[in-house]
């Protein structure tokens, strides 16, 4: 009788835990039986409540990601629409400035655009994996700014697994944006030369490097004196991620930027 017993609540205990298993693979199909009101019986019946609870979670969760995709899915969209207005209006345009400053604009919009659209399809809706993002985004403004006569080439030395989330990526997105395209309207009279973009991480800090082999700045270059609004903006978007620029002109132009953990 007491072997019987045993056997049984053996049973009851392998079932109470073949079910804990199944919520922990997110299958909430199984509940544990409730015979009488044994303490076996409280556990399963404990048990069966987290389940219910769990499976409310969970479907509340996936209706936040699902609202979330569509959040980054309408802005994207929506960025995308201005760029291409942006794009149809440089068609009509004859000023050399005027053109400029759409097409920087666009670049710009586009920046910002690409992260929504990673996020969007990526498995984590919390952040970006960066050297995809690097790639990606100068290859987008490379075909944005090349001229059909140019021999421009990107060298990328990007650390694995390095990843942010929108805060980040979108002040970074735009001052990659901003330092590729200042080297592509400045640094190359020739139409030829290279772009080399690192980024790696420390103990305590984040490091992107960004240089050109191009002509440099102009003798006694002073940034608050001679920098155009791209140069400008790198600044500000670097103090927004509580970083530092360091700029150098030795041969080429190029920019570090430092900022913490």
């Amino acid at each position: 009788m007491q072997d019987n017993l045993n056997d049984n609540n053996s049973d009851r205990v392998k079932e109470i835990l073949d079910v804990i298993m199944s919520y922990a693979r997110f299958d909430f199909s199984k509940k544990t039986v409730v015979r009488g009101n044994d303490t076996l019986d409280a556990i399963g019946a404990g048990v069966n409540m987290l389940g219910e609870e769990l499976e409310s979670s969970t479907v509340s969760l996936k209706e936040k990601e699902q609202l979330l995709k569509e959040i980054h899915h309408r802005v994207k969209n929506n960025l995308q629409i201005v760029s291409s207005l942006l794009n149809l209006q440089s068609e009509n345009i004859l000023d050399k400035r005027y053109l400029d400053l759409i097409i920087e604009s666009r670049n710009r919009i586009n920046s910002m655009a690409l992260v929504h659209e990673m996020l969007y399809s990526s498995k984590d809706l919390s952040k970006i994996e960066m050297g995809e993002y690097v790639q990606r985004l100068s290859i987008g403004i490379q075909s944005s700014l090349l001229k059909n006569d140019a021999n421009i080439k990107f060298h990328y030395n990007l650390q694995h697994d390095l990843y942010f989330d929108i805060d980040h990526m979108i002040p970074l997105g735009l001052i990659l944006n901003e330092i590729i395209s200042n080297s592509y309207k400045y640094a190359f009279p020739e139409n030829t030369g290279r772009i080399d973009i690192e980024m790696s991480k420390t103990d305590k800090h984040y490091l992107l490097v960004v240089k050109d082999n191009g002509i440099g700045l102009k003798p006694n270059f002073d940034v608050k004196r001679d920098s155009n609004l791209g140069m400008q903006l790198i600044y500000m978007l670097t103090e927004q991620l509580d970083g530092k620029v360091g700029l150098d002109s030795v041969l080429g132009v190029a920019y570090e930027i430092t900022f913490p953990l």
